[in-house]
């Protein structure tokens, strides 16, 4: 059984014009929170980081707060793939 956290998929973690392989969801909610806290910019000046395969087709998105949602955009009342809160 596949587990949502290590999907089996090469994926690639893209903020901006930069691409980081990672292995997990949980690796690209902490890559997405070092480089969001070294900017220091707010949320909306901060580029929306996507989670895409090696194809390059959205597999996610990592939102502000670095919780890590499947697909492009956040849908409402959707259970995040990956739970940064877990970690506090």
């Amino acid at each position: 059984m596949e587990s949502k956290m290590t999907p089996s998929k090469t994926m690639f973690l893209e903020i901006g014009r930069k691409r980081f392989q990672i292995a997990s969801f949980e690796e690209a909610s902490r890559l997405f929170c070092a480089a969001r806290d070294k900017m220091g910019e707010g949320a909306s000046r901060t580029p929306s980081p996507k989670i895409v395969d090696e194809r390059g087709e959205v597999m996610g998105h990592v939102s502000y707060n670095g919780r890590v949602w499947a697909g492009a955009t956040y849908v409402p009342h959707a259970t995040p793939l990956y739970d940064n809160r877990a970690e506090a």
